[in-house]
């Protein structure tokens, strides 16, 4: 679109106006505020500029509403035209003779205005206050500082307003606004660079075009002929960077569904980008284009699974505990969990403006979920808003007074989020079954088993006495195998390793020959003397802190049993086809859909040298036997059920 500039801006006498002082330090191109967005630009600019939006709202029940609208204008009636090419980019040419970045932006600058047309996008706001007083100053004079109403806004640091500057070429954005106290007033913005005068004084980075320096003019801007009736806001980014954003329409869409699903499916925002309409009424269709497209459902898996949620009519709500610490009352935060469809296995956590802060992840590795958490009480608010990063992208302790209580605080979220999943999507186990995991070396017809005229075979060697400890074959044949590895227990390892119980313990081989892992044929009995193999752990660290070199171990059999899974506690047994030291056995979990998560090891044990060291998801032994079983006991960090892995890195004897 391009518009029927107003004649006025080639006549206006104003100019534009760099501040300037003696010994004043230079500003390059550099510009700390601008670069702070330069990695997602696009993303950035509709991220804050909404937010800023969200944050004037009015206070009427209608949402807020953004408009983005590319326009074209005249290059000449840019204002202060022929200040910016006769005077202002000589005098910085001059001065950065040999600073590259900065003599990029300038040949940049110049390439644009020679052009006949430059690309100006205006982005507009409704059903806000417009800019009052204090917060005008807060946007065109300072820097760091932000002006709020109320706890419950987005922003706090003042940064947020350079994002504009990012996609400008010349670095220049023009501001109008209507609000409820003042009449309309606009004024020009530029992110420039330094460059010394003739009088001795060098300039600062920032220039303002105005009525008369940085006095606004009492009207909209002259070189847009729509004039605002309405309280709101107008942003003007001149010389928008159309070629570096050859796409800008779907990114700005993407990212608005990206960042604010839960504001507009709470009907607190509507955005308008071109002829494309983001509102609850419209977000179907985007989501639906959105999984047809499978790069595009990949890159938003997360906005696909929160959108579950929300759309969910049987969704689950859970409001959070209060926090005696910070006296925030019961039910000043909800959760939304949901299973259905898309299951991210993150939870989406805003505050009350509706803008995405983070993802939270690492909350189970094995349960299906996706959740909404947002902050809706003004107390709970302020609180993280207090520990929200500049970037609006974090809650962290380290912007607390009071460290400690935001520690425990945060801890405090966290476990409310990991309980109420466990709560409402973990299995319920009515009857432990104390030997676990002998499904593995049953038959899989089980039905055979059961039936009458089925032929009967044994289970094990006659010659043993075997019985099976509370074995509910119901409850086992639809309970999954807790390991996918492969290699056969004999009966008499079965024995051993505690899974089926024999006629007797069975007795050390040799008496001490049986101490420590290398044992002799019964591997797991009580000699009556020290082993000739043991490892005294006690005091030596070597194994687990030193840096060994090791080898991952292909050829190993190893079954995971799973003893008491409510108390996270699980049996490794470990069978390597050659004799193997310094070894470290690593536990993972795997998912339903194959991805693997870490988990903590507290607590590791054999029956013989007693305790194990362990470090993180890792246990440490000396040596392990070839062609033997042998077990160790794990007490694991989640009490739910889960599908393990163990890989094993080790030297060779």
């Amino acid at each position: 679109m391009v518009l029927d500039i107003k004649q006025e801006a080639l006549s206006s006498k104003s100019k534009w106006y760099f501040p300037s002082g003696r010994n004043l330090e230079k500003t390059s191109a550099s510009n700390a505020y601008v670069e702070t967005f330069n990695d997602k630009k696009i993303e950035s600019l509709a991220r804050e500029i909404c937010q800023n939006s969200l944050d004037a709202a009015d206070g009427s029940n209608n949402p807020v509403k953004v408009t983005f609208e590319m326009i074209q204008i005249d290059t000449r009636t840019i204002p202060g035209y022929s200040d910016l090419v006769s005077d202002i980019i000589p005098r910085a040419e001059r001065t950065w003779p040999n600073e590259e970045k900065t003599k990029r932006l300038i040949s940049k600058m110049k390439s644009v205005l020679n052009s006949d047309e430059v690309s100006v996008l205006k982005i507009s706001d409704e059903n806000t206050t417009g800019l009052e007083p204090q917060n005008w100053t807060s946007l065109i004079e300072q820097a760091g500082s932000s002006v709020k109403s109320n706890d419950e806004s987005g922003g706090s640091f003042g940064i947020g307003k350079a994002a504009p500057f990012a996609v400008s070429d010349l670095r220049m954005v023009f501001y109008n606004t209507l609000s409820v106290s003042e009449s309309e007033q606009s004024i020009g913005v530029s992110k420039f660079v330094s460059y010394d005068l003739d009088n001795g004084e060098t300039t600062q980075g920032t220039g303002y075009y105005g009525e008369d320096e940085k006095i606004p003019f009492n009207h909209g801007v002259n070189f847009d002929p729509t004039s605002r009736n309405h309280k709101g806001t107008d942003v003007y980014i001149i010389g928008f960077a159309v070629d570096d954003f050859p796409n800008w329409k779907s990114e700005i869409i993407y990212s608005i569904l990206d960042n604010f699903l839960v504001s507009i499916e709470y009907e607190q925002l509507e955005v308008m980008v071109e002829d494309k309409v983001i509102s609850k009424n419209s977000i179907q269709q985007y989501v639906d284009m959105i999984r047809a497209d499978k790069k595009l459902s990949k890159q938003y898996i997360d906005l696909l699974s929160y959108y579950d949620v929300l759309a969910d009519t049987e969704h689950i709500v859970v409001e959070f505990p209060g926090f005696e610490g910070y006296k925030i009352k019961d039910g000043e935060a909800i959760l939304l969990l949901s299973n259905k469809t898309e299951n991210n296995r993150k939870v989406l956590m805003t505050r009350k403006a509706g803008m995405k802060i983070f993802d939270k992840n690492r909350i189970s590795g094995i349960l299906k979920f996706s959740g909404v958490f947002q902050a809706t009480g003004a107390h709970i608010n302020k609180i993280l808003k207090e520990l929200e990063n500049p970037n609006h992208d974090k809650w962290s302790v380290d912007r607390a007074q009071n460290k400690r209580q935001a520690k425990w605080f945060l801890n405090h979220v966290t476990r409310f989020i990991k309980d109420a999943v466990v709560e409402h999507f973990q299995e319920k186990i009515t009857e432990q079954v104390d030997a676990f995991g002998v499904s593995d070396f049953l038959p899989s017809n089980l039905e055979s088993i059961k039936g009458e005229r089925a032929e009967k075979q044994p289970l094990v060697s006659e010659k043993a006495s075997v019985r099976l400890k509370k074995l509910n074959l119901e409850e086992l044949h639809k309970t999954p195998i807790r390991s996918n590895e492969i290699g056969e227990l004999s009966n008499e390892e079965l024995i051993k390793s505690g899974i089926i119980e024999g006629n007797t313990a069975g007795v050390a081989f040799g008496g001490g020959g049986g101490g420590g892992l290398r044992l002799g044929d019964n591997d797991f009995g009580g000699g009556t003397e020290p082993g000739n193999y043991g490892n005294d752990f006690d005091g030596d660290d070597n194994l687990v802190i030193e840096r060994i070199d090791r080898k991952r171990i292909a050829n190993m059999k190893y079954r995971v049993i799973e003893q008491d899974s409510l108390a996270g506690k699980y049996k490794l047994l470990l069978n390597p086809e050659k004799n193997i030291r310094d070894v470290k056995v690593t536990v993972s979990i795997i998912g339903d859909s194959g991805n693997k998560s870490k988990v903590r090891v507290l607590q590791a044990m054999n029956a013989n040298i007693g305790s194990l060291k362990s470090r993180r998801d890792a246990i440490f032994l000396p040596n392990l036997i070839r062609n033997k079983w042998q077990s160790i006991d794990v007490t694991l960090n989640q009490q739910n059920r889960l599908k393990l892995e163990v890989e094993v890195d080790a030297n060779f004897e």
